[in-house]
């Protein structure tokens, strides 16, 4: 899901949202550089809220902070989606909400990338860490497989690189993206249920 943003996230800003600010219209792909922004701004903060929270033993599992990353995946598209709604059937949607799905998207990244590295050179076996850190890109590469998958999904017929349709382009993109948000929030909380489990497994790890 986060991986859509450079495929069909980074081609729904460029054809269905109104991009003009401060008078001038943004290019498309320059969104994509928000995730790099909100990390940089964001990643001390959730680092120092760790600790915060670790002092105060208040400090989530890597279980149950994977299960709310995966949440914000679904939760981010589900705003988008929000937003494109109440723009109507043809009107843009207004850019706010693509910063929103950006923001929201990097705070679930936060959740799960930074805080799963650490758990593989926790857990794994002192002979086979670079073998699991391998493992743990491998499926990232298949995740951006599965993305390419659910992009294709939300295919439009062009013509000179302009949307033949953009109300059906529109609807095509809030259907495929409901689902995702849907499916993603249905896997978090089942995530969430056997996290317990989880870390129980972990051994204080």
């Amino acid at each position: 899901l986060f991986e859509q943003a450079g495929s069909s996230l980074n081609l729904f800003t460029a054809r269905l949202v109104d991009r003009e600010m401060l008078g001038w219209s943004v290019p498309g792909p320059v969104f994509q550089s928000l995730n790099a922004g909100f990390i940089f701004m964001f990643a001390p903060i959730m680092a120092w809220l760790w600790i915060w929270l670790a002092r105060r033993k208040l400090n989530p599992s890597t279980p149950v902070k994977f299960a709310l990353g995966v949440a914000m995946a679904g939760l981010g598209f589900l705003a988008l989606v929000a937003g494109m709604k109440g723009s109507g059937e043809m009107g843009l949607t207004p850019v706010i909400f693509i910063f929103l799905i950006y923001w929201i998207h990097t705070m679930g990244e936060l959740m799960v990338s930074p805080v799963g590295l650490s758990a593989v050179t926790k857990l794994a076996p002192a002979h086979a860490v670079g073998m699991t850190m391998g493992a743990w890109f491998l499926y990232s590469g298949l995740s951006n497989y599965l993305a390419g998958v659910i992009a294709s999904t939300t295919g439009a017929e062009t013509i000179g690189g302009q949307l033949a349709d953009a109300a059906t382009a529109k609807a095509t993109y809030a259907a495929v993206y409901t689902q995702v948000g849907y499916i993603a929030m249905a896997i978090a909380i089942a995530m969430l249920v056997i996290s317990p489990f989880i870390k129980r497994m972990m051994h204080n790890a």
